[in-house]
């Protein structure tokens, strides 16, 4: 038999919306929790309508929503903040993304809220924080990384085609989630979580901070900025671009003697000129060959050679770590499985569901008459 996952048994209030709830949501899904998504009747999430979309919801939703359940409430209404609170008695956590003060003006803020379930556990994603001075400040994952510093970082007029921030801050909030339902179990009592979206770039700009304070310059532009002849990209002898990652002296030199540059065995980590000449000689010894040769060549060897990838040639190479999500009227769509590394993690998820799909059904489920439901769900 299949062994129970992580949080199986845990029921989780999804009232957030977009990408940074949607990353946190998706994984504890995988870990087994029963996520409930609690949506706007009149729009739902925004990532429904976000391109593309495909039979009528947006491809992001339904790759991040699978598994989840929809309910419809109108959260400013009377009726349907009342039936979140009783909602709440029945969750282990809560996870929202509004503006602070926001759900206190609902009657829905913490403390009300463990008042109802002391052991229920809150997760706010937040622009820069539910307290202190910057929690009314508001942004989008371009504001977060400009902030951070690492928006600089990048080649100039550039932005980030992927969101750093919004999935980095919702990965940071899985372990914040598990950290406080470890608690939990110690305690007995809940608490809130504060994830701040701002905190998504940190752990990619800590070396550099530190570097900062230590009397360095604080840009990343060190030897993992394609400096040194080891670790960066070549282009080989079909266009094709490879990426060498040797920082080991046994790879680098391995390479060197692959290459016929044994004369640079002792530079792969040199940034000065004599890393400039290894790397220039390398580029013409990689431009002999196509790269399909070097990656064979590499692995003959074992050597850290890579393709450097478009997405399409990512999703080829990487199917055996993707999973099949149903459509809407029928075909599958191909997605990254399931985020963590814990054995089991990769069972079948029912496709994300319409909005309010479940809203009759799980509103009698946690104990409302027929009367209610009608009253909440019109």
């Amino acid at each position: 038999m299949t062994a129970p996952l992580p949080l199986e048994g845990t029921i989780v209030l999804d009232v957030s919306r977009m990408l940074p709830g949607a990353v946190l949501v998706r994984t504890l899904v995988d870990l087994g929790a029963r996520v409930i998504k609690v949506e706007d009747p009149h729009s739902g999430d925004p990532m429904r309508v976000t391109p593309p979309v495909v039979g009528g919801i947006g491809a992001g939703f339904l790759a991040f929503f699978r598994g989840v359940e929809s309910i419809a409430l109108d959260l400013k209404s009377p009726a349907g903040s009342a039936a979140l609170r009783r909602l709440v008695r029945h969750a282990d956590v809560l996870v929202e993304s509004f503006r602070p003060g926001t759900l206190e003006r609902w009657d829905l803020g913490y403390e009300r809220l463990s008042s109802l379930n002391p052991s229920l556990v809150v997760v706010s994603l937040t622009s820069f924080g539910t307290e202190g001075p910057d929690s009314s400040r508001i942004g989008h994952d371009l504001n977060f990384t400009a902030v951070t510093g690492l928006l600089s970082e990048l080649p100039a007029g550039d932005l980030p085609r992927v969101q750093v921030a919004d999935v980095s801050a919702g990965l940071l909030a899985v372990s914040s989630t598990l950290a406080a339902l470890l608690a939990r179990v110690r305690t007995g009592r809940g608490v809130h979580v504060d994830q701040p979206l701002v905190s998504g770039p940190l752990p990619f700009l800590t070396w550099a901070f530190a570097e900062l304070g230590s009397g360095g310059g604080g840009a990343l532009d060190g030897l993992l900025a394609g400096k040194c002849p080891s670790y960066r990209t070549y282009r080989c002898g079909d266009g094709a671009r490879i990426a060498l990652g040797a920082l080991e002296p046994k790879f680098w030199v391995a390479l060197c003697e692959m290459a016929g540059l044994p004369d640079h065995a002792a530079d792969g980590l040199d940034t000065g000129p004599a890393g400039a000449d290894a790397a220039g000689r390398l580029a013409a010894v990689f431009g002999t060959r196509p790269r399909a040769e070097w990656l064979d060549l590499g692995e003959a060897l074992g050597i850290p050679l890579t393709p450097v990838n478009d997405v399409p040639a990512a999703r080829e190479e990487l199917a055996s770590r993707m999973e099949r999500t149903s459509l809407p009227g029928g075909g599958v769509l191909a997605t990254p499985a399931a985020f963590l590394g814990l054995p089991g993690l990769r069972r079948p998820h029912a496709p994300a569901p319409a909005l309010g799909a479940d809203t009759y059904r799980v509103l009698h489920e946690m104990g409302f008459s027929v009367e209610e439901i009608a009253a909440v769900a019109g």
